[in-house]
């Protein structure tokens, strides 16, 4: 499952728009998070993995969305990301 999670991470980074970054936001520790950020360190966007879950959250963590499919999560963290403007490449990958 942590796949998944490392291949969006891997896609998404050359794919940034300017001033955004991906960071893991807890180092050794669980859940596994990371989180896109602005340049003065706002998150957009966090995305995980707990317990063979992924979760993804854009009000750090006051909504969180969840699915057991990676493709899922990938695809809406992906669209989502494009819709709001921070892809480079505006969605198309």
């Amino acid at each position: 499952m942590l796949a998944a999670i490392d291949a969006l991470r891997k896609d998404l980074k050359p794919r940034l728009a300017e001033g955004l970054t991906i960071v893991r936001d807890n180092p050794g520790k669980t859940p596994q998070q990371w989180s896109v950020r602005d340049a003065d360190k706002a998150t957009v966007v966090s995305f995980g993995l707990i317990d063979r879950t992924f979760f993804w959250t854009w009000d750090e963590g006051v909504s969180n969305h969840y699915a057991k499919s990676g493709e899922t999560m990938t695809r809406i963290v992906t669209g989502e990301l494009a819709r709001f403007g921070h892809l480079s490449d505006g969605g198309t990958g």
